[in-house]
């Protein structure tokens, strides 16, 4: 049998969009993984775009060998994505240098995922709040409310408490890790959180002494959940980390040009799994939000708007990565959608075309006719707009024969558009030095 390079495997194309930022990455310049026979698969991938890496982890995955999309920093602070199983990743990440350890799980939108909480709060501002305390009482809270809902037994020897806390920030990551349990993803997470958050408030708010959950627990301690911020007064659970494609800091993982490393509190009372014979691997792949070590069997929690419940069976059903050519009067851009209605209003989109290799879409219209070539709108013709997704740009295009071959000016597309289409990867990258991560 001969052997098959890795520009005619993989063709040119994938090798120039994976080939790592300047010099080798750490990854390849690190110790090799010894192979047997049940070990983790030996596939790693590096992609520049976070929706490529999320389509390989789920094309490359079963349901007894999931892959994971994480998320690294290296020189600068550039970010990379990578399709490995956690195993692997683990392997050569835990002998990073502590400092260099800048890593997160990317949570993959309308994928099982645990129940998981961020909580903070400025220490300056609430020198009195007893964080760790602060903490097991919200443990304790969640806990019994999944109980009420949907029967679940869970306590503190199910829930890993991570901390990353420093001299002025309380920070820690909780993770409610049941066997056999999930949910659907993390919007019905997002909705059970905010749900609970309103329970809470309402409650503190009011003279009202009955609650079918709070009213276990005294009102002095649930009064105590509220911090002090910059703006207002409200909880330490932090109800923003549930967005598509959640980027969230995995264990032993520092931000970037800080020394707060997550790990494990001083008060976590967790058991963690005894899988391996590691104790810190089987640690991480507990901590890890969408990774399970098989689906069979997994019973997905649902939680809607209106605050009705369900628990079903998995089904691995097949995600909306599709990167082909297609016709269509939206993409799948929500946000860059309604821009352009609102661009071309009152006229419509009647057409999106989508050309996958140029990374362009074309938006057909009808009822908007201006056109910038000749400054006023043609009698008849409409005109067509075309976004590059690669820089992030707009131009139009004209169907009138006089206009033949004419092209407008690039026009640089709104901050909130380009975070739409990078799905919270590209621009969270600009934007890290003025955001908080997780």
């Amino acid at each position: 049998m001969s052997d098959i390079n890795a520009n005619t495997f993989y063709g040119q194309q994938a090798i120039k969009r994976n080939k790592p930022f300047g010099k080798p990455s750490w990854i390849q310049v690190s110790r090799k993984m010894p192979s047997h026979i049940l070990g983790p698969p030996n596939f790693w991938m590096e992609f520049y775009k976070q929706a490529e890496a999320l389509a390989i982890a789920f094309k490359e995955s079963s349901d007894f060998n999931m892959l994971c999309t994480f998320v690294y920093q290296g020189e600068n602070g550039k970010r990379k994505f990578v399709v490995a199983h956690p195993e692997m990743y683990w392997w050569h990440y835990e002998h990073r240098p502590a400092e260099e350890r800048c890593s997160y799980e990317v949570i993959p939108e309308n994928s099982p995922c645990r129940l998981y909480l961020d909580l903070e709060f400025s220490v300056e501002l609430n020198p009195e709040s007893d964080g760790p305390c602060m903490t097991n009482t919200t443990i304790d809270i969640f806990n019994a409310y999944l109980l009420k809902l949907w029967g679940l037994p869970s306590n503190v020897t199910n829930v890993l408490n991570l901390d990353s806390s420093t001299s002025e920030k309380f920070s820690r990551h909780i993770i409610f890790n049941t066997k056999n349990v999930a949910f659907k993803n993390n919007y019905h997470v997002g909705r059970l959180v905010k749900s609970i958050c309103k329970d809470i408030f309402n409650y503190i708010s009011s003279k009202e002494e009955q609650h079918d959950v709070l009213s276990s627990f005294d009102k002095t301690e649930l009064q105590q959940l509220f911090v002090e911020t910059k703006k207002e007064k409200k909880l330490f659970i932090d109800t923003s980390v549930y967005t598509k494609n959640r980027h969230f800091r995995i264990y032993k993982s520092t931000k970037w040009g800080k020394q707060s490393n997550l790990i494990v509190s001083k008060d976590c009372k967790y058991v963690h799994s005894t899988v391996y014979n590691d104790k810190e691997l089987n640690i991480f792949l507990d901590s890890l939000i969408s990774y399970f070590t098989s689906m069979k069997g997994i019973i997905l929690f649902e939680y809607f708007q209106n605050g009705t419940i369900e628990a079903k069976s998995f089904k691995r059903v097949a995600q909306q990565y599709n990167y082909s050519n297609h016709d269509n009067c939206s993409s799948k851009y929500l946000v860059l959608d309604k821009y352009i209605s609102d661009l071309i209003h009152p006229g419509k989109i009647r057409l999106c075309k989508y050309f996958s290799l140029a990374q362009v879409l074309m938006y057909e219209t009808y009822g908007y006719r201006y056109c910038e070539n000749i400054g006023r709108c043609h009698k008849s013709n409409n005109v067509s707009l075309i976004v590059n997704l690669t820089s992030k740009t707009v131009y139009q295009k004209c169907h009138d024969e006089d206009c033949f071959g004419f092209k407008s000016e690039p026009k640089q597309l709104p901050e909130e558009v380009c975070f739409d289409i990078d799905e919270e990867g590209d621009t969270f990258i600009r934007c890290a030095t003025l955001t908080e991560d997780v």
